[in-house]
């Protein structure tokens, strides 16, 4: 049995609606717990981050132990430099739900980059 964390971002409280973000949270919660089950892993904290500057964060990170295993639902749910950074800072691996498999967050970052990179160097249409 592996100890894992649980993460997720939570856009519905960004946009001030709180009821929605804790419905948010629970329904995700609630897939990892599943998912945690199922795989033989014990989750051991779970964390919803609204928002970026939120002292949460913080806590959040400095509570989170190096070279980890951190669940996410998908790789969405980490789709913030900021947040992002902080993971690749405590060497975490991620275990994403859909499909399950493991990535290095900083491989997520350059697969991201290289796709941002894609997108700008096409050519225009009609060139």
């Amino acid at each position: 049995m592996e100890d894992v964390t649980f993460f997720t971002l939570l856009p519905e409280s960004i946009k001030g609606k709180r009821m929605e973000a804790d419905k948010e949270f629970l329904m995700y919660l609630t897939i990892a717990l599943s998912f945690a089950d199922k795989h033989d892993l014990i989750l051991r904290s779970a964390c919803g981050i609204s928002t970026y500057e939120n002292s949460r964060l913080r806590e959040y990170f400095s509570k989170l132990r190096k070279g980890s295993t951190v669940i996410i639902v998908s790789p969405k749910h980490v789709a913030n430099d900021k947040i992002l950074n902080q993971f690749i800072r405590k060497d975490v691996r991620f275990r994403v739900i859909d499909e399950d498999y493991i990535i290095k967050p900083e491989l997520l970052k350059k697969q991201w980059l290289g796709q941002e990179t894609t997108v700008v160097s096409e050519p225009l249409a009609g060139n």
